[in-house]
């Protein structure tokens, strides 16, 4: 019981912040993507990196391997990389936005691991 109130715990707090990091985006310059496509696309880039070390490929070949992926994330979104580089280097002025960006990124990823099937090869 203490465990499926800690989820929905962490729901609500993960769509109190969405609901709040999306009502100030009305400052952010054109071209630069929302607070929420950020966290999407983060998460999608995150994962093609976790996949490729997942690998243990040589490091030049862990290098092209994540450069196809993180292209197939990028045209899987709509977002062009520049867009994406663009966008990331306006955050990373903006510390307060990325911080909620990287605490929705967190909580979305611990949200798709409690969801994950358990697996006995995992500690």
């Amino acid at each position: 019981m203490k465990r499926l109130n800690d989820f929905f715990i962490r729901i609500f707090i993960s769509l109190a912040i969405l609901v709040w990091a999306t009502s100030c985006d009305k400052k952010r310059p054109e071209g630069i993507l929302s607070r929420q496509e950020m966290v999407q696309v983060m998460q999608e880039v995150y994962l093609a990196e976790e996949k490729v070390n997942y690998l243990a490929l040589p490091r030049d070949s862990a290098k092209h391997v994540a450069g196809v992926l993180t292209a197939k994330v990028f045209e899987e979104a709509a977002v062009q990389d520049s867009v994406f580089k663009k966008s990331f280097d306006y955050y990373m002025e903006h510390p307060r936005e990325m911080e909620l960006i990287y605490t929705a990124l967190v909580d979305t990823l611990q949200l798709r691991e409690q969801r994950a099937p358990f697996r006995p090869d995992q500690p």
